[in-house]
């Protein structure tokens, strides 16, 4: 039985939740979620470059023949503990925002889910964005691994970025679920932060596992799990991959192709031989750093897809009755792609964060919005 399973037996018989949300009563009238806009994106132009991996036709791209050629991820090590994580957050998904206005009760349940043992919250609370900096070794923890440096508080007060996962998106998923079993404000609206907050974690997760994959194999593992839960491509996807899929195959296809560069090269450069990026030969460095960009700006694409078809949303009727929180969605995750953007055209990212600022936007405003995003970020 999925942790989903039990919690909903629970909510049918004896939930010994039932002394932290009560029986439904003071829940907040709200209207049904709204779904991302199922407008088409056209990504005709784009393509991959010259220097990308091509699992598909691996006879065309310049990396030497490998384990992922084909497209069929390979275990590095045992299925990873990250498919359970993301399995959580379907079940959270499933709970708050893929169904009727959520209840104090759901968000307990969807709560309970998130912080299994050494579950989806425990890795949100020491999350690194490795976009950003890392944190200086004269400052590093002697008790925490490298990776795990965030876990330290004062490592996390100095370096907020960089420590995303405890300073930026456990806050504001914290902050949403105590508002959502409290019965405080639009439940709709915390869903929708929560949403963001997941989304998010798995963009950077993926990302971040991917490079520590260098030094510790398995790791590849995890970002493979952490995209899709645990299935292939063309398989039954979930989490981050299941969005990306459902509104933007090519998109989809192309973080695939991105983990099963990064994969290719474990394959290739053995961690025995080399165990760490230092120890890799010139020849190696340059083939990981082209497979983790590879990855990397098909993760950017990935998540500017849900943040644009959020903003299309924004003028559906469907969307009429949850106008604020499909917005809550939309400034999440458009502060979190900001460096992205900026890195790309200041501008840009100066005028999407007037739009993203405002609460009211109108129709011109959206599609400014989206026309901004595609410009600056168009594939992955």
């Amino acid at each position: 039985m999925t942790l989903f399973a039990t919690l909903v037996a629970c909510r049918a018989g004896d939930d010994p939740l039932d002394g932290d949300a009560g029986d439904g009563d003071g829940d907040v009238a709200a209207g049904d979620p709204c779904d991302p806009a199922d407008d088409p994106i056209d990504e005709s132009a784009c393509g991959p470059l010259d220097t990308d991996y091509l699992p598909a036709d691996s006879d065309a791209d310049t990396y030497p023949a490998c384990i992922s050629d084909g497209g069929v991820y390979e275990l590095v090590s045992d299925p990873p503990g990250s498919i359970a994580r993301i399995e959580a957050a379907e079940e959270i998904a499933e709970l708050l925002w893929r169904n009727d206005a959520p209840t104090r009760e759901d968000f307990t349940m969807a709560r309970a889910a998130y912080e299994f043992d050494q579950g989806l919250g425990s890795r949100v609370e020491r999350r690194e964005d490795l976009h950003y900096p890392e944190i200086p070794e004269a400052e590093w923890d002697p008790g925490l691994d490298p990776d795990k440096q965030c876990a330290n508080t004062q490592n996390a007060e100095n370096h907020p970025d960089r420590c995303a996962g405890p300073v930026k998106i456990r806050p504001l998923i914290n902050d949403a679920f105590i508002a959502g079993m409290s019965g405080e404000g639009d439940p709709n609206v915390h869903a929708a932060r929560i949403e963001a907050g997941i989304v998010w974690f798995s963009y950077i997760s993926v990302y971040k596992e991917a490079f520590t994959c260098v030094a510790t194999p398995k790791d590849c593992d995890s970002a493979w799990a952490y995209y899709g839960g645990g299935a292939q491509a063309d398989g039954d996807v979930i989490g981050f991959a299941r969005f990306v899929r459902d509104y933007s195959p090519t998109a989809h296809q192309r973080i695939f192709d991105g983990i099963l560069a990064v994969r290719c090269f474990r394959d290739l450069y053995s961690a025995d031989d080399y165990p760490t990026y230092a120890d890799l030969p010139a020849e190696g460095q340059a083939l990981f750093d082209r497979a983790w960009e590879q990855l990397d700006d098909a993760l950017a694409r990935g998540f500017t897809v849900a943040l644009r078809q959020h903003l299309l949303a924004h003028d559906d009727e469907q969307c009429s009755e949850a106008l604020e929180a499909n917005w809550a969605f939309v400034q999440v995750v458009g502060e979190a792609l900001d460096r992205e953007v900026r890195e790309r055209d200041a501008d840009a990212a100066d005028e999407l964060a007037t739009i993203y600022a405002l609460s009211e936007p109108s129709t011109a405003d959206i599609e400014r919005a989206v026309e901004l995003l595609d410009m600056v970020i168009p594939c992955g």
